[in-house]
């Protein structure tokens, strides 16, 4: 029997997505919800730990990456996502390639450029945060870096708060910086965007209502002193122990703490371990499947941090691959 396997490219992946349409946004973040609660549904629960699998990830390093295998299984999708993570400096992002395997025959369906769909589907998670704990009304958006997850960030976060009219773009390099800062500029010309520096930082940190730290940062880069009381943070940058994108006065000043996965967390966020304790960590799918009321946290600090747990990946490749059979997107090949 000759069987065939959809290779998606990434601009077929940016089709898919609907980059920068604000209903696609919101249907990203509405999986994002799914895939929480399912997630944290199976704590303690034998029935449903079928339906949302997240093995630990495995790794290997060659001489200038590591690369990280990432299995996982969502309701009836089941996806390998392969990262490669520079050694080194690089601006080249991170390569990855997500294989979805056919249900009924176990071999692999499809096989697509995953660059943009970690970037998205982590800040999807952040945008369900920001629509459950950010201020309605909030107007000023603070971005700390400028790479695919700084973008994703900005465009996941003014759909959930439209009403944001400033944008601020911090990042270490000036080049970059100032690119993602004329992209937005492109992209909301009704809204302002600026970049700064480290200098000047800190007045933008003050006026912030959310802030995104998207930065491979090993020491903090934002002060707990610098924010309002009411400020809503999305911290998904950091994914070891020795990292640090906020310092422990950011993480002790706010009153409810959020994670992805509390175990994820123990084992990867060095700035929760650090600063708090896990039993003050709630997961964001408890907060879904308990549908809580978070109107009077708006008014709170209040800290989302995401290191990412591979159930997402299968959620938003098994949406590619749904899109790409109903648009017939893809080329397929006989395998």
């Amino acid at each position: 029997m000759t069987t065939t396997i959809r290779v998606l490219s990434q601009n077929d992946i940016h089709k898919l997505l609907g980059l920068g349409d604000p209903a696609a946004a919101h249907e990203m973040v509405d999986l994002m919800a799914e895939t929480f609660a399912s997630y944290t549904a199976t704590h303690d629960n034998p029935e449903k730990q079928k339906s949302a699998q997240a093995p630990q990830r495995i790794g290997v390093t060659t001489d200038n990456h590591k690369v990280l295998f990432m299995p996982s299984r969502l309701n009836q999708t089941t996806s390998v996502k392969v990262v490669s993570v520079p050694l080194g400096d690089s601006k080249a992002g991170l390569p990855g390639t997500t294989l979805v395997l056919d249900e009924a025959t176990g071999g692999v369906e499809a096989v697509m450029n995953a660059a943009a769909l970690t970037a998205v589907r982590t800040a999807a998670g952040s945008a369900l945060a920001t629509r459950l704990y950010a201020k309605d009304d909030a107007t000023h958006l603070l971005v700390l870096g400028a790479g695919a997850q700084g973008r994703a960030h900005a465009d996941m976060v003014i759909a959930e708060r439209p009403s944001v009219q400033h944008i601020t773009i911090w990042n270490r390099g000036q080049e970059r910086r100032e690119q993602l800062v004329r992209e937005l500029q492109k992209a909301y010309p009704t809204r302002t965007v600026v970049g700064v520096d480290l200098d000047t930082l800190e007045p933008a940190a003050r006026e912030a209502d959310i802030v995104c730290t998207c930065t491979n940062a090993t020491d903090p880069i934002l002060r707990g002193t610098w924010l309002r009381s009411d400020v809503h943070l999305n911290c998904v940058g950091s994914y070891r122990m020795d990292m640090h994108e906020i310092d422990g006065e950011t993480v002790r000043q706010s009153e409810c703490i959020l994670v992805d996965s509390v175990e994820a967390c123990k084992a990867e966020s060095g700035e929760l371990v650090a600063s708090s304790q896990p039993s003050e960590w709630t997961e964001l799918g408890q907060i879904v499947l308990e549908k809580r009321d978070t109107t009077q946290d708006k008014a709170k600090r209040t800290l989302f941090k995401s290191v990412g747990i591979s159930v997402q990946d299968s959620a938003i490749s098994g949406l590619m691959v749904k899109r790409a059979k109903e648009q017939d997107v893809g080329v397929c090949v006989p395998y």
